[in-house]
């Protein structure tokens, strides 16, 4: 099906932002997908059309939430037990126990360090998550096949999948020859899974039984097939996921929560007894214990 220029303009508002609603994108047919990402099935998009899309979308790849290390590093002090430790450690020295002060500050340090890596250990898996997406595809445009860089794809352009090749961006396939994709990095099944072109009359389908669509960070393990790119970037299955668990919110562990908790109380039973110590002493005139020299007299201890 041939688009005239017409035809060829700027997506609709769902489109521009790189993917409207996909909910029954596998129950449509060809000329229905054609007409959703205003598109051409056989030519492709134009090269102006994609620079427009490209200039509204984005660039198809993933982002990583940059946190500064220093910062991460400083959120390791922020925890009840270690404000009593620091103040042990700053009293210690004053009362010249030094070597106790180094030592509780080493525990301090030490906890910083381990929960630091923890972080950064965190931090270095999500990030390999951008690395999934593949570098270069082949994309149809203006009725040539031609290879791009996978981060110009723009919804609506045709893909061309051959074995061995990573899926770029999510696609709705509108042709497959033999194909096979591996798509455990999503849905942890460990065998490939054979893809048709033909729409799927379900209205509710799980995201491993959309025979007909193709996702990005998976691998084509054989045979060949040509989709429309339905999303990119973020819009995709697995930058969902990486939307995800960059928002989940950080929870103290139960061990954590029981330390704070038994930091809470030892502050509170600290201050109490400061406080009633001082009334004590305001009130007897004596603000220290007394010291008794003692010596031992015919075998027994008796005061000096």
């Amino acid at each position: 099906m041939a688009l005239d220029d017409n035809q060829l303009t700027t997506p609709t508002e769902d489109s521009a932002d790189a993917g409207p609603s996909q909910q029954q994108v596998w129950q449509q047919s060809t000329s229905g997908l054609e007409q959703q990402w205003q598109t051409d099935g056989q030519a492709g998009l134009s090269t102006d059309e994609a620079t427009k899309r490209l200039n509204q979308q984005g660039p198809n790849e993933l982002e990583a939430k940059k946190v500064s290390n220093l910062l991460r590093f400083l959120k390791q002090f922020n925890n009840s037990i270690i404000y009593i430790l620091a103040a042990a450690a700053i009293l210690t020295f004053f009362l010249h126990h030094y070597s106790d002060s180094i030592v509780i500050g080493l525990v301090i340090i030490a906890n910083a360090f381990i929960g630091y890596f923890q972080e950064v250990s965190a931090d270095n898996a999500l990030s390999k998550i951008k690395e999934l997406l593949v570098s270069e595809s082949f994309v149809i445009r203006d009725g040539q096949l031609t290879t791009l860089p996978s981060r110009e794809l723009v919804t609506g352009d045709l893909v061309r999948l051959e074995a061995g090749d990573s899926v770029p961006a999510d696609l709705r396939l509108i042709d497959a020859d033999n194909l096979k994709i591996q798509e455990s990095v999503l849905t942890g099944e460990t065998d490939s899974q054979e893809k048709i072109e033909d729409a799927i009359d379900d209205a509710n389908l799980p995201l491993a039984e959309r025979r007909n669509q193709a996702f990005a960070s998976t691998a084509v393990t054989s045979g060949s097939g040509l989709g429309i790119v339905i999303a990119t970037g973020a819009h995709t299955e697995i930058g969902k996921i990486q939307q995800d668990v960059a928002e989940v919110k950080e929870k103290p562990t139960p061990l954590m929560q029981n330390l704070n908790r038994l930091g809470f109380g030892l502050s509170l039973a600290i201050v109490i007894a400061a406080v009633l110590l001082f009334i004590l002493g305001a009130i007897i005139q004596v603000y220290s214990l007394p010291t008794v020299n003692r010596r031992r007299h015919n075998g027994r201890w008796v005061n000096a």
